[in-house]
């Protein structure tokens, strides 16, 4: 059974209203880099998750190749990532985490989630499983959705 226009159109309200929430707490909160704006956490979590060519990098955070050619610039200018050969191709190059990068994403991770932790302290472990369960189910919703778009555009 489909949700119906209405029920869905207050959820677009409601996560309109999150995102500008988590963008005035993320301007509030602490840094964790004297050098490295909140903006860079995401490309640092994809290399996390796996050191890859900026080209893929740009595709799992949802960005313009050439800002995140420019984002790996001024991460390795800090020396949070360094470029190693690819071994499926001498040619490239992968983007993977230095131990401070490292250091930095364990900080990160730390801190968002005990910031995280306070913010949904008065929620039980069912609601706070049902809400990830829902984002992730979300995410891959819109990823599909981006991938159609992407694909219509492409066959243009």
């Amino acid at each position: 059974m489909a949700i119906d226009t209405d029920q869905s159109a207050q959820l677009v309200v409601d996560l309109s209203r999150v995102v500008k929430l988590l963008r005035a707490v993320n301007v509030s909160v602490p840094r964790f880099h004297e050098y490295l704006e909140s903006s860079a956490h995401p490309l640092l979590f994809a290399i996390h998750d796996e050191p890859a060519r900026v080209t893929d990098l740009a595709d799992r955070v949802h960005t313009d190749v050439s800002v995140v050619s420019r984002q790996v610039r001024h991460l390795e200018t800090l020396g949070l990532v360094t470029k190693v050969p690819d071994p499926d191709d001498g040619r490239a190059s992968l983007v993977t985490l230095s131990a401070e990068g490292t250091d930095l994403v364990t900080r990160v991770f730390d801190g968002r989630g005990q910031w995280m932790a306070q913010v949904l302290a008065d929620w039980t472990p069912e609601q706070a499983a049902s809400l990830n369960e829902g984002l992730t189910h979300l995410a891959e919703s819109l990823r599909t959705e981006l991938d159609a778009l992407t694909s219509a555009k492409e066959n243009r």
